[in-house]
């Protein structure tokens, strides 16, 4: 899982996050290289405006022609521009080196899953939180879940959430270390951001063994991010909860 850079206009940039096009169409005139590009990548797209966007791959396709990625893809989600067919055909041959590249190298259809944006990405997680939210007495008082909910933002780009747990014989657990749980499954480390929500949506700090469980993650988990308050985006770096850890050398308490 890699994550890959690439501009885009602002129509179909915008039109990404409207989730009206959900197909990029790449080829390879420059320096990327877009057979190299895998599926469960993350995209980061810029616009002129230096906004960013981060995708997901979910599909690559490649075509010898225009024509049959058109037929095949369907225009609704690939082209920003227009709907028609043969328009689109003509815009694509217009792009510089695309007409020449494509007869030799053919032409890619990367499916993509709009994630978040760069600018609001507190409130994509605080809204997946809320989302997972959902308390259920499962199994008549013994077991029941969700009445706290979290989200977290990997390194990579990617969010997963999870909700606590609880039995009447602690065997719960709570809802950041689910959605950890759920992030090593899928292979990833490293936590960037964590945004926690307990009942009437108020914002939780995590307890002590989630804490502790967050540390010993990676070398570079005292650069965890939390979040207290969302409209003036009010964060805490986890060093700054436990500023002497017994994982830290001597030397390192004070960074």
């Amino acid at each position: 899982m890699k994550k890959r850079y690439l501009s885009l206009n602002n129509r179909a940039f915008n039109a990404i996050i409207n989730k009206t096009k959900r197909i990029e169409i790449r080829v390879n005139t420059g320096n990327d290289d877009y057979s190299q590009y895998e599926i469960g990548d993350i995209i980061v797209f810029n616009n002129s405006n230096n906004e960013k966007i981060n995708c997901k791959i979910i599909e690559i396709n490649k075509y010898n022609s225009i024509q049959e990625l058109l037929i095949l893809e369907g225009t609704k989600y690939t082209l920003s521009s227009t709907n028609d067919y043969k328009e689109g055909i003509r815009f694509i041959n217009s792009l510089n080196g695309y007409e020449e590249s494509i007869k030799k190298n053919g032409i890619y259809a990367i499916h993509i899953d709009y994630l978040y944006s760069d600018d609001d990405i507190w409130r994509e997680l605080y809204n997946k939180a809320i989302e997972k939210q959902k308390v259920c007495d499962i199994s008549n008082k013994f077991f029941d879940a969700g009445g706290v909910s979290a989200s977290i933002l990997t390194k990579n780009g990617n969010i997963y959430t999870g909700v606590c747990i609880d039995t009447s014989c602690s065997l719960g657990m709570c809802a950041e270390r689910n959605a950890i749980s759920t992030m090593i499954t899928n292979g990833e480390y490293e936590i960037s951001k964590i945004v926690c929500i307990g009942e009437k949506d108020n914002f939780m700090m995590p307890c002590g063994a989630c804490m502790e469980y967050m540390m010993q993650l990676s070398q570079e988990s005292g650069e965890i991010e939390i979040l207290k308050e969302l409209e003036k985006i009010d964060t805490v770096k986890l060093k700054n909860l436990i500023p002497i850890w017994w994982g830290r050398k001597n030397n390192e308490y004070n960074k």
